[in-house]
């Protein structure tokens, strides 16, 4: 289906520069993101799972790699019943503070802290 991803450059062409060097995690964030929107599994990247390693792996600390990370572990779970939610979240806010992020970013660690904490309350949004 998709055969072409977005890199760093191509994200801050777009007016959504993302806080990595590595153009493959960029490229994979974007796997992850058309599959989920899209609502499908692309073969040519391993699928979502596929996808979601291949970006981890380019870059480790990519905080918003992170953030759809935790939100697809939320997906009904709190920090206050799962252990391991709480230090994947724990983790994700600690390398949002040691990061030089975008506003749009550091809002999406906001929003994930926020819902990992409050749920099953909604998030406040401004």
């Amino acid at each position: 289906m998709h055969s072409h991803w977005r890199d760093c450059q191509e994200w801050s062409k777009i007016g959504l520069p993302l806080s990595t060097t590595s153009n493959e995690a960029c490229k994979m964030y974007d796997a992850v993101v058309t599959q989920y929107v899209g609502w499908y599994e692309e073969d040519s990247v391993g699928g979502m799972e596929g996808s979601m390693g291949k970006m981890m792996q380019a870059d480790p600390d990519f905080v918003m790699g992170k953030v759809i990370g935790a939100w697809f572990q939320l997906g009904g779970k709190s920090t206050n019943t799962d252990e391991k939610l709480k230090q994947y979240v724990e983790g994700l806010v600690q390398s949002a503070q040691s990061n030089n992020l975008t506003s749009r970013e550091k809002q999406h660690v906001d929003a994930i802290q926020l819902w990992a904490e409050k749920y099953p309350f909604s998030c406040p949004i401004s």
